[in-house]
């Protein structure tokens, strides 16, 4: 062949077709006649020669299979994107799992799915969720936490969520009374054990009057109760404890909490004896020794107040009506993380086991409750619409904010 033909002159159907009319005669042809039209084919298309000898051996054959079905090889049908599994779960429920992870404030795709398995009896009836079919309906509540991820992933890349506020930086007889016990020394059987701490509401500086927040958590179930304080002088952490105490739907056994003079003081260990219960206190300088509480410090307090300052009376009775509701929502429905401590004879693969549920299904799990205490529990629950309290906490935290603006920029004169 003289002339020569450029690389893409050809379309890919237009070389199938050359293949197709060339196939039959192809396979007609003697050994010396077939080098012959491959050599010709190979210039004009620009295929693989052993890839062209394929095409043109396949190309236009009847294949009779077992059970009597004729096969006709067509090399201008692709089968490459059919091959394997389809795909369960599409790109069509990426927007109704995105509004159930938005309904529950973008947690982790395993505390997503654990969220989804408590909560499927109402979370349905949102009224972003009501025309969901019910074939979506169904993956949702079956879907895995690593699928979450696969799909929600880039709408995460997409719908950072931003950080609210910026990062913090960085009675000597009376101590004594109270015995010092390391994170290590805990007892093994920790159900009614409640770490106790409070979180400042100072912002840059801790001069002067501020709130400030007081953080109870019961390690085993992680149920944890918050209380506004509008200092934190010993009376009132008292007495917020007192409450606390008064309305925990089980009985506490052991109160922890660090070496603050809030905590350590003759007010408080004379409450925790009337009661019976046990008081220890952390190391000094050793947060690890109270990592429950700490944990929920950052999760249920910073996460929804930030790190401000909150100092007036108008800022004080937003907040203490924001911290039971707070403690509300995350007891009944949103799902907490914990590792089980291993058994002695357990494999090195099963050293330690992760479970996911709220503390109000721990608390029933823990056979510890009295038949009473149980139906006051799922009383409580029955009673609460998780879309009304979101709703009210939504609420709270923006008057929360306008009253902090107002404080720095008060409204114009008329």
């Amino acid at each position: 062949m003289v002339a020569t033909f450029p690389k893409h002159v050809c379309s890919k159907d237009g070389r199938m077709s050359v293949i197709m009319a060339n196939a039959r005669r192809y396979r007609a042809r003697r050994k010396k006649l077939k080098s012959q039209m491959l050599d010709e084919l190979t210039e004009v298309l620009h295929y693989n020669r052993r890839y062209l000898a394929l095409l043109l051996r396949a190309s236009g054959r009847s294949v009779f299979t077992h059970h009597r079905t004729r096969v006709v090889a067509d090399p201008r049908v692709s089968l490459v994107s059919r091959r394997g599994r389809k795909k369960t779960y599409t790109a069509e429920l990426v927007p109704w799992l995105k509004t159930v992870w938005k309904l529950a404030d973008g947690i982790s795709s395993v505390h997503l799915a654990a969220f989804i398995s408590a909560n499927r009896t109402f979370i349905f009836r949102h009224q972003d969720l009501e025309d969901i079919p019910a074939r979506l309906k169904q993956q949702i509540l079956v879907i895995s936490p690593a699928t979450i991820d696969r799909l929600l992933g880039p709408v995460r890349d997409r719908d950072v969520l931003q950080q609210r506020y910026q990062r913090k930086p960085h009675a000597a007889w009376l101590r004594k009374t109270v015995p010092v016990q390391s994170y290590h020394d805990k007892p093994l059987d920790r159900f009614g054990y409640i770490e106790v701490d409070t979180v400042q509401h100072s912002g840059n500086t801790g001069r002067g009057q501020f709130c400030a927040t007081l953080t109870a958590t019961e390690v085993g179930t992680g149920w944890t109760e918050l209380r506004t304080l509008p200092n934190r002088a010993q009376v009132w952490v008292t007495k917020a404890l007192k409450r606390i105490l008064t309305r925990l739907p089980f009985t506490p056994t052991e109160l922890h909490s660090d070496n603050g003079g809030e905590f350590i003081n003759r007010t408080l260990i004379r409450t925790a004896r009337r009661r019976g219960l046990k008081q220890t206190r952390s190391r000094a300088y050793h947060k690890n020794d109270a990592p429950y509480v700490e944990s929920k410090n950052g999760s249920l307090v910073r996460a929804y107040v930030g790190y401000r300052r909150y100092e007036t009376r108008r800022e004080f009775l937003i907040l203490r009506q924001l911290a039971p509701l707070i403690s509300l929502r995350h007891n009944l429905f949103m799902p907490t993380m914990k590792f089980q401590s291993p058994a002695p004879t357990a494999m090195p693969s099963d050293r330690r086991r992760r479970t996911i549920a709220t503390p109000y299904h721990r608390l029933l799990e823990s056979k510890r409750l009295s038949p009473a205490q149980r139906r006051r529990l799922r009383a409580l629950r029955r009673s609460i619409d998780y879309f009304k309290l979101t709703r009210r906490i939504a609420d709270l935290l923006h008057r929360l904010d306008r009253a902090y603006q107002s404080k720095y920029s008060p409204p114009p004169n008329p």
